[in-house]
């Protein structure tokens, strides 16, 4: 989650989301039937917002889907998306999400609300085009996770130890609260407050920080962020992870039963982000500040 969003969720309005007959998300826009869902943050300027969206899209002949929609659209801010991303997880690559603006942050959102006029233009008209980003995949005791942003451990009861493997290899026993490994779109979220750089877009990376890590003339880790290529498979080992948690984006699992986490970009699942108005990376990245 993005800094200025924590804590809040957003609100799925017919909350029911099928893989049945759901189709796949095509860069043209002549192979969608143009159906969407409306994610909302439940404050009173996001929900009106929202209820303007959906008279203007109808009254387009644009038809709302909470089952099977073409656009997955998302009103209000970078929680948000992410909340609206996670609720569609299982049909993620079937749909194509795209953001108003009515939040604190929007480095996902194209569009602020004042400008629905806009966005439902170029939705009808067939100008958005498709961004694809594959997720990082978490693997642990059975159970497979996906993430937007970051996988993190964190230790916020005792000094955690782990050991950390790139592609098999050991590279290096940590000290501290904990890690966090993240994607070239997480990197300007949690990453960044850690110290980490921000990667730009069009980096196939993965970035991992130490989060309060214990550096002396005994013991030392790292130290630094590190930019490594997204095809690196990680695993983060130890024999005790009690009081450890686990964090995919804004899920959070105890790790009391858990010795191994095994973190690689997934090859099944692809988010599709529409973008409409030509904003560039910089620009975005100048919200931050």
């Amino acid at each position: 989650m993005l800094p200025g969003d924590e804590g809040k969720s957003g609100k799925v309005y017919n909350d029911r989301v099928s893989e049945q007959g759901v189709m796949t998300v095509m860069q043209s826009r002549g192979s969608l039937s143009n159906t969407f869902s409306l994610v909302v943050r439940p404050d009173k300027a996001s929900m009106q917002t929202a209820e303007k969206l959906r008279r203007q899209l109808e009254e387009q002949g644009i038809g709302e889907d909470a089952v099977q929609p073409d656009y997955v659209i998302v009103v209000g801010g970078d929680g948000t998306f992410l909340y609206a991303i996670h609720q569609y997880m299982e049909t993620l690559s079937r749909h194509a999400f795209i953001g108003v603006h009515t939040g604190t942050l929007g480095f996902f959102m194209d569009y602020m609300d004042t400008e629905l006029e806009d966005f439902v233009s170029d939705l009808s008209e067939g100008r958005l085009e498709m961004e694809p980003h594959a997720l990082m995949e978490a693997r642990t005791g059975g159970k497979t996770l996906y993430a937007v942003n970051e996988v993190r451990i964190e230790n916020p009861v005792r000094t955690q130890n782990i050991t950390v493997y790139l592609n098999g290899e050991k590279f290096e026993d940590f000290r501290g609260s904990g890690l966090c490994l993240c994607t070239q779109l997480g990197s300007s979220a949690y990453n960044r407050s850690l110290g980490g750089a921000v990667l730009q877009k069009g980096l196939g990376a993965f970035e991992m920080a130490e989060i309060a890590g214990i550096h002396h003339s005994r013991f030392r880790s790292l130290g630094v962020p590190f930019v490594m290529s997204d095809t690196t498979a990680v695993r983060f080992s130890s024999e005790d992870f009690s009081g450890a948690v686990l964090g995919v984006d804004s899920d959070v699992l105890d790790m009391k039963d858990m010795q191994t986490v095994e973190v690689a970009r997934s090859e099944s699942k692809i988010l599709h982000i529409a973008r409409g108005k030509k904003i560039t990376d910089f620009r975005r990245l100048e919200r931050l500040f």
